[in-house]
């Protein structure tokens, strides 16, 4: 274990510093451009010039060589340094610009200015412009392969010392698998978005250090109307400062939330058995009732390539609302009960790119930060405690029967407006309901969009244009779509009239004799959350959905009985 942790310590050590090597390269560069600012300037003349040019992976990059005299204090002199940055580089016009200008003056005769250092007459430059295009660019070293390179050294500390902890837990408790993690030991489990905080963070300030130079650097170097393809760079400052939000927002609910906990009566929840517990919000609320949510996700991350991409699939989850009460100054209590049923999986982190988490989300809107608690808990079969009584609809109830008992389902909280006209009883779902999930699909689909267009304009590629311009179309319409969609339900004695769509809504009409179930489905999820749909079921086969992109089952199994209700269906 420690062979392995000092090779991993090795190899990130080979990233880093060559990530570091040449950041500090592209400083000496910039600190020799910082040196002769203060250089004196003199008439040069230019006694040979070229353009050096070097073809590869599909680019080209371009380089000045030269030569020329100057007079500096009664002594010829004579320089091959055209500027501080040797070699050949693609970043911007700057080498064919500055190639360009000197052949100019050398073609008419011309005297250029060279920048003498007077302390030591035979160093001049004729170009001290500071690249700061080259800057970003070598910055992306340091954060990529030095912050790569960091983070493997990091690890394989961490690793080896966890890995050590784990294989000690597991000699001591070889028949509780719930007790192998440290943080699953005792009754008291913690809110997990801290680390979503810190996260979001490290990442927004390592996308805009790399993203900010270069967008410093399209500005300085201009010239966006005639190389359109830079404009795409202001995509990636936007997304920054998105992510600068998002970090923000994350902070201050974990300031004002951040040590609320979930204590179980019972370590842990009994999959097929019951389970007792209580959140504990360590802050003031402004309204009793708080949604409480358990699922049960499938966490896959898969490797294309060179990406990395993080799948959750969410098995099971069920949601109920709950009333808090008050036991001191700024601390809140929810008291539950929950029936798991049998078959689901249990937790599991054995394959890390394949992961079975358990979560407890905790929610109420709040003035400010919204209350917002993630944690995992840990859940497997436990033998004893396996229950043999079926389990009823409600999985969750207050702990203590004398209280009053959970909420169930009231198809009010999912923001109907309900009204009564000539035909009967409406109910109207408005768009724009979901506008952060809508708004956040649109920008992915538009980022994509543009990147696809951007380069097809640049480099008229149509495989491009196809990937990403198409791909992006799709999911910028599910965006508008998530956002645009409305229906207007209309129930009487007997029939049901639904008017739905995003653009042009299109209208049906079900008899109760052609009705042969109204159901709750679900084929749409987002990070934690399962979007459900009202889908009526004909004696003909067929499926239509009536309302969609709705939260919380429990609500919506309330509307569906609401709806039957009101058509005297049985």
């Amino acid at each position: 274990m420690k062979n392995g942790a000092g090779c991993l310590t090795v190899f990130g050590g080979v990233f880093f510093l060559a990530g570091l090597g040449i950041f500090i390269w592209g400083l000496l560069s910039s600190y020799d451009v910082w040196r002769a600012q203060s250089w004196q300037p003199v008439d040069a003349k230019i006694t040979s010039l070229e353009l050096v040019t070097s073809t590869g992976d599909n680019s080209t990059s371009y380089g000045v060589k030269g030569s020329y005299q100057y007079l500096y204090q009664g002594n010829t002199h004579q320089s091959n340094q055209i500027n501080f940055y040797p070699g050949t580089d693609n970043i911007g016009s700057y080498q064919k610009d500055l190639h360009r200008k000197l052949q100019r003056a050398r073609n008419n005769h011309q005297s250029v200015t060279a920048y003498v250092n007077p302390n030591e007459p035979s160093e001049s430059v004729l170009d001290r412009t500071m690249r700061w295009g080259m800057l970003g660019f070598q910055s992306i070293f340091l954060f990529v392969f030095g912050g790569v390179g960091l983070g493997i050294m990091l690890w394989s500390r961490w690793g080896a010392k966890a890995l050590q902890e784990v294989g000690a837990l597991k000699e001591s408790h070889p028949e509780e698998p719930w007790l192998w993690r440290k943080e699953w030991q005792g009754q008291y489990f913690k809110n997990t978005t801290k680390n979503a905080f810190k996260f979001i963070a490290f990442f927004a300030v390592i996308w805009n250090l790399i993203s900010l130079p270069a967008t410093i650097a399209v500005i300085h170097e201009g010239n966006l109307l005639r190389e359109p393809l830079k404009l795409l760079v202001f995509l990636f400052t936007l997304v920054g400062l998105i992510m600068i939000g998002v970090a923000v927002l994350y902070y201050l609910r974990d300031k004002k939330y951040g040590e609320s906990k979930v204590e179980l009566q019972q370590t842990p929840l009994a999959i097929g058995g019951k389970s007792s517990g209580s959140v504990i919000i360590n802050s003031d609320i402004s309204q009793q009732e708080v949604m409480l949510t358990l699922s049960c996700q499938r966490v896959v991350r898969r490797r294309t390539g060179k990406e990395t991409r993080t799948t959750t699939t969410i098995i099971w989850q069920d949601d109920q609302r709950l009333q808090a009460k008050q036991t001191q100054q700024n601390e809140y209590r929810v008291d539950f009960n929950v029936n798991i049923p049998e078959g689901l999986p249990e937790s599991s982190d054995k394959n890390p790119s394949n992961k079975i988490e358990w979560v407890l989300k905790v929610e109420q809107k709040q003035k400010g930060p919204d209350l917002k608690l993630m944690i995992e808990l840990p859940a497997f079969v436990v033998a004893h405690r396996l229950d043999d009584e079926p389990l009823t609809e409600d999985l969750f109830s207050h702990a203590d029967d004398s209280q009053e008992t959970a909420k169930g389902g009231d198809w009010r909280y999912l923001g109907i407006v309900e009204s009564y006209n000539n035909y009967g009883k409406e109910y109207y779902f408005k768009p724009f309901r979901h506008k952060g999930l809508g708004i956040a699909t649109f920008l992915f689909g538009l980022i994509f969009t543009s990147i696809g267009v951007g380069i097809f304009i640049a480099d008229t590629s149509w495989l491009f244009l196809i990937a990403f311009g198409g791909i992006g179309l799709l999911v910028l319409l599910i965006g508008v779509n998530v956002m645009l969609f409305r229906s207007r339900i209309i129930t009487s004695s007997g029939v049901l009239h639904c008017r739905k769509g995003a653009i042009i809504p299109k209208t049906y009409r079900f008899n109760i004799a052609e009705i042969d179930d109204i159901v709750r489905d679900s084929n749409m999820s987002s990070g934690d959350k399962r979007y459900y749909h009202v889908a009526v079921k004909t004696t003909a086969g067929k499926k239509e959905v009536i309302a969609k992109h709705l939260l919380n089952s429990n609500d919506v199994d309330d509307f569906i009985a609401q709806l039957k209700s009101d058509i005297g269906y049985r």
